[in-house]
């Protein structure tokens, strides 16, 4: 902004100097206001091509900027200094220099025309980095390899032989303006046709593009200030760089180092001499250096003041005692006696501690508020904080600069309150307590569900050429799964016997309703055993599902495959007829949606049942009110076909609620619902959606949101003897903003004292339910209130059985699937099967659930092949394959896979799970292709104004 002054009334006015800032913006802005106050008056030059909105980026700390003029460069220097002269008047001008990177050629040039301080033109464009490089390797100092050129054939030699990844930039660029690292030619060459047709931030189109060596080792910038080719080093810094979400290196920081260091030494010599090559002999720089292997090497020369706004300006201040490079400019272009008072190095030690903290996101989504923000501010070590995230700004996770999330300056006098205060808001990151988040769907299905359901809508699918997003990865994929098995663990196979039955098996026929996933193990087991089996197929049943086969059970063999008849009798004739002159002797649920018809079948077939008195044992909502009736502890909830009838309850009720199907098996239409308007939506979602195990949802059930520990209690019930067989609890754990998080399924002993209650409590469930025979698995959360029913699956443990070798491996050698066979055609065997797992168990193993930390294109697996080699490894399955998409795993949707770990040593199944759990974070389960908008530039030009400061990738 320009006041409107009189100079004609203000003698005062008519004596001061002006200064002519080129493009102030930034940092430069703090400079400007900085010879503003020592009484000077400001010009603003702004060069042709320079964007309006990068004028309006000035730093909260400037408040509002006014100028005394501001004025347009001309085409030629003689009509711009004629414009400068009109508005300055009778005022001299005692100083022209750059207010910003845009600001540097125009600022040299236009500084020498005027005769004025100045580096002047001998060297033409100190900007252009493939001649910065080409200077410094004149004059004897380490540079990068490289190759430019405004055409792709000037570059092409250099791409096809140089060592990938290479750095692809434009020889003139700020911030994170272009700058790709890329992995193969085929991507470096498409990056150079992306730059040369792009439009920098700072104005202009891009002249030429650079390519160079990737340069691997520590980064720092190091900050100057000249006076006739005095360099004075104003402050050192270090980039804190660690793998975070995928990326190998975000920034979490900038931290000043001891001027007295060895590094520093190095650094400012090598810097110098850079500067003195460069022919930069007066004003502020800021160099980024590369400490490789073979010494430091320039990264790149920004021939202008340090970016960020300056906000670093007060912690130098008070780490030198009193000056940093905002003073330390103003003194050489105004105040000369001054600047030779400035020390040529700062202060050893420093006379104060503190550093930059960039913030780090490991969630995503839609800010509701950031109460972390005000947080922060009340640190005891706080000075500035800078961000562009505000209510309703969309948050991703933090991969490089364009996506971290602000900085904050620290600075204190006392050490031990600057590490305290970082190790709080390092807190702050990593429990997602900067934000919150408006609510999303949570997947709130147990991992051992079978299925999963989506409303046809939601399905991923091809588009475009584009490959299949990656969703759910574990038994409820079916065929579509990648499954690995040990070989070369015989101890976990179990005896080479066959049980003798009491009769003869081979004139006998066991009848399973919908066999698939664990149901396939149990079919196998009964046909090992010398019984002929007839897969049933349920009315609707998807046949993709009937594909659904266990990779331990290899091509499934029936006597016969039938389908459910129109009517029960009929469908019993149907099954007389396929049996033929084998006599039926059992009728088994071989998943969720074969549970209805095996009851009611068994029933009418007079072989073993659990009858139909209680015709609908699926619907979740009859669960609770029969454990209630019983004096169990239940859920509170609401149920029905029409929004009216449950409206009452979910507008009393406390949120979050859950919703789902009062049918379905696995993560079928569950959601964590946080508001009525949420609960309304996906109820009428629920109503409409065909489920994946056939028909339509019948109704819709609404319950509390239950808060506890999450158990699973599988049993095998024979005549009302119910024998628990093993006993599970999930290890569930927050990661990137998600509350809950599954990464793996534990045994629990039996005589735990949670054991102790579950038991009897899922006991009691199973009797109030009138389950007396079959397999069942119960899934209970442990309340502060007790044991509390999420739900009864009145079939095998889901999960392709894949459990099985661990269960008999921990036991000594029964299983449900065994035990299930036992309790339906062998009553001796079921006799001997203790009522509980032996405790100790006599191995030690558990499912460890893969996590995914980062997101991508799959080019390799490198992980899952060492997972394979693991002492403890058992079995791997996993939906992710080359070309596959992964994302970061928040919910069971985007998990990467399943692994069971078994071995006799504790030690050397915890040392597995470790290096699983390195793998994931370290990234190491996954090579990924190459990653675009990957961003190599540094913090110290990067702004968080929320507009064009941290500028947008351009690919």
């Amino acid at each position: 902004m320009t006041p409107q002054i009189n100079e004609e009334e203000s003698p005062y006015l008519r004596e001061r100097k002006c200064v002519v800032l080129v493009d102030p913006y930034s940092t430069g802005c703090v400079v400007a206001q900085e010879m503003a106050k020592r009484g000077f008056l400001l010009i603003a030059l702004w060069t042709i091509g320079f964007s309006d909105e990068m004028k309006t980026h000035v730093p909260d700390s400037c408040g509002n900027m006014e100028y005394f003029a501001e004025v347009d460069q001309q085409t030629t220097m003689e009509e711009t200094a004629k414009v400068l002269n009109e508005v300055v008047g009778a005022h001299p001008v005692a100083a022209c220099l750059a207010g910003g990177e845009a600001g540097v050629d125009f600022a040299d040039a236009f500084s020498e025309y005027l005769g004025l301080l100045t580096n002047g033109t001998d060297i033409p464009n100190r900007r252009d980095k493939k001649l910065q490089q080409e200077l410094i390797q004149k004059a004897g100092l380490r540079s990068v390899r490289q190759a430019g050129g405004s055409s792709f054939s000037e570059v092409e030699a250099f791409l096809k032989t140089e060592p990938y990844p290479v750095v692809l930039k434009p020889v003139e660029s700020a911030g994170s303006d272009g700058v790709k690292l890329c992995y193969n030619f085929e991507e470096a060459k498409e990056h150079f046709d992306v730059l040369m047709s792009s439009q920098m931030v700072n104005g202009g189109g891009c002249p030429s593009v650079l390519c160079q060596e990737f340069l691997k080792g520590k980064e720092y910038v190091i900050d100057h200030v000249s006076l006739n080719g005095e360099h004075k080093t104003c402050m050192v810094w270090v980039y804190d760089k660690r793998p975070a979400n995928g990326s190998a290196f975000v920034y979490f920081g900038m931290l000043p180092i001891p001027i007295d260091s060895p590094e520093a030494k190095i650094l400012v010599n090598y810097t110098r001499r850079v500067l003195d090559s460069m022919g930069l002999k007066n004003g502020p720089s800021h160099g980024e250096v590369m400490m490789t292997e073979d010494g430091p090497c320039l990264v790149e020369m920004n021939c202008r003041a340090h970016g960020g706004d300056g906000n670093w300006r007060s912690l130098c201040r008070a780490l030198t005692g009193g000056f940093s490079q905002v003073e330390g400019t103003v003194d050489g272009y105004l105040d000369p006696a001054s600047f030779a008072k400035i020390p040529s190095l700062p202060p050893s030690p420093y006379k104060a501690f503190g550093q930059e903290v960039i913030l780090v996101s490991y969630a995503s989504g839609k800010v509701k508020s950031t109460p972390g923000f005000d947080v922060i501010r009340q640190l005891p070590s706080f000075v500035c904080f800078e961000s562009g995230i505000k209510e309703a700004s969309e948050v991703e996770y933090t991969v490089d600069l364009i996506t971290c999330i602000g900085s904050v300056i620290l600075m204190h006098k006392d050490e031990a309150v600057i590490q305290k205060d970082i190790e709080f808001i390092r807190y702050m990151e990593k429990i997602n307590g900067l934000f919150l988040f408006e609510t999303k769907s949570e997947n709130l299905k147990r991992p051992r569900g079978d299925l999963l359901a989506l409303d046809q809508s939601t399905k991923p699918t091809e588009q475009e050429g584009k490959p299949r997003n990656h969703k759910r990865v574990f038994s409820s994929d079916g065929p579509l799964l990648i499954r690995h098995m040990s070989n070369d663990r015989p101890e976990l196979r179990g005896p080479l016997v066959k049980r003798m039955t009491t009769v003869d098996s081979s004139k006998e026929v066991v009848i399973i309703v919908d066999p698939y996933s664990t149901g396939c193990c149990v079919a196998q087991e009964i046909m090992k055993r010398g019984f002929s089996v007839i897969a049933l197929w349920t009315k609707d049943f998807a046949p993709e599902m009937k594909t659904h086969v266990p990779l331990s059970c290899g091509v499934m063999k029936y006597y016969s495959e039938i389908g459910e008849a129109e009517t029960l009798v009929e469908t019993v004739q149907t099954v007389y007829k396929a049996a033929d002159q084998k006599r039926v002797v059992a009728c088994i649920a071989g998943g969720e949606a074969g549970v209805d018809l095996a009851d009611a079948l068994s029933e009418r077939l007079d072989v073993r049942t659990n009858g139909t008195s209680i015709p609908n044992r699926r619907d979740k909502k009859l669960q609770q009110e029969l454990i209630r009736k019983y004096g169990l502890r239940s859920v509170r909830q609401a149920a029905g076909s029409k929004y009216e009838e449950v409206e009452p309850f979910l507008t009393n009720e406390r949120y979050p609620l859950v919703l789902k199907p009062v049918e379905s098996a696995g993560s079928d239409g569950v959601k964590l619902c946080h508001s009525l308007e949420e609960a309304k939506e996906h109820f009428h979602v629920l109503m409409k959606s065909q489920m994946v195990n056939g028909g339509d949802c019948p109704a819709v059930l609404c319950q509390e949101f239950l808060r506890g520990k999450e158990y699973v209690v599988d049993h095998v019930s024979r005549d009302g003897e119910h024998k628990a067989v093993m006993i599970w609890v999930y290890d569930k754990r927050p990661v990137h903003g998600s509350a809950f998080v599954y990464f793996g399924c534990i045994p629990v002993d039996s005589e735990s004292a949670e054991a102790k209650i579950l038991i009897p409590y899922v006991r009691g469930v199973l009797d109030a339910m009138e389950i007396k025979n079959g397999p069942t698995h119960g899934e209970v959360m442990m309340t502060p209130e007790g044991p509390c029913l999420v739900e009864m699956n009145c079939r095998a443990h889901g999960g392709d059985g894949n459990w099985r070798s661990l269960c008999r491996a921990l036991t000594g050698g029964y299983s449900q699937v065994e035990t299930t066979v036992d309790g339906y055609l062998e009553k001796q065997e079921f006799a001997r099967t203790p009522e509980k797992p032996p405790s100790p168990f006599k191995a030690h193993g558990q499912e460890v659930i893969l996590v995914s930390y980062s997101r991508g294109k799959v080019k390799a697996t490198p992980g899952f092949e060492e997972i394979k080699t693991l002492q403890s490894f058992v079995y791997l399955e996993t939906g992710v394959k080359a070309g596959s998409m992964v994302d970061y795993t928040i919910d069971l949707f985007t998990g990467i896979g399943s692994v069971i770990l078994v071995h006799h040593d504790r030690e050397t199944l915890e040392k597995d799970i470790q290096r699983v759990r390195e793998m994931e974070k370290e990234n190491q389960l996954f090579v990924y292709e190459n990653q675009p908008g990957f961003l190599l530039k540094s913090p110290s030009n990067l702004h968080f104004d929320g507009t064009t400061a941290a500028p947008a990738p351009l690919y």
